[in-house]
């Protein structure tokens, strides 16, 4: 009974492993050095770019609703929207990849038979899922000098479901600006 339910336990684990990593959103952070963020006061989105795979083309209320939640954070931070003249201007990249998850068979998988009379074990890479990847790469420009001065790059599975896409969308945006240099105003 007890090596049954270990069993048990190790197939659950293998085919939960896959998903417990691909549902969490990776972020990371660039910022330019001795730039005082609390000077700038307007903002524009000047440029969208989307670079996808032929598969797969993203919807468009996902990429305005992308647009939409860096907006709430940029206003949640004192940034006004301005159609001319910003103090930042904001780019904004996005690109899908088709990506697999694979595992490396290892000894407790039935071995290969090669050849005649010539049976051995042979380690080798199995699909265990096919997902598409998004990352979003979000650059503020300082507009007066045309300086990157702060870049986030966020990344993330794309689901099926578009509620679980927005919720992941929201989850990512305010991850990336958990590290903007100016906090959220009260």
């Amino acid at each position: 009974m007890r090596y049954q339910l270990k069993i048990l336990g190790s197939l659950f684990l293998l085919l939960t492993m896959p998903f417990l990593g691909l549902s969490q959103v990776l972020v990371s952070y660039n910022k330019a050095s001795k730039i005082d963020f609390k000077k700038y006061k307007t903002y524009q989105i000047y440029g969208l770019n989307v670079t996808t795979i032929p598969e797969f083309e993203p919807k468009k209320e996902s990429i305005n609703f992308l647009i939409a939640e860096i907006g709430k954070q940029m206003s949640a931070r004192g940034y006004q929207i301005v159609k001319e003249y910003p103090d930042l201007i904001l780019n904004i990249g996005i690109v899908i990849t088709a990506e697999q998850k694979t595992r490396q068979t290892d000894i407790r998988d039935a071995p290969r038979y090669m050849g005649q009379r010539n049976y051995h074990w042979e380690s080798e890479e199995i699909v265990v899922q096919n997902y598409n990847e998004g990352t979003v790469i979000l650059d503020v420009v300082e507009s007066e000098n045309n300086k990157l001065i702060w870049q986030a790059v966020s990344k993330g599975m794309i689901t099926a479901s578009m509620g679980t896409n927005m919720s992941r969308i929201t989850k990512a945006v305010k991850k990336m600006y958990n590290k903007y240099p100016v906090k959220v105003k009260k």
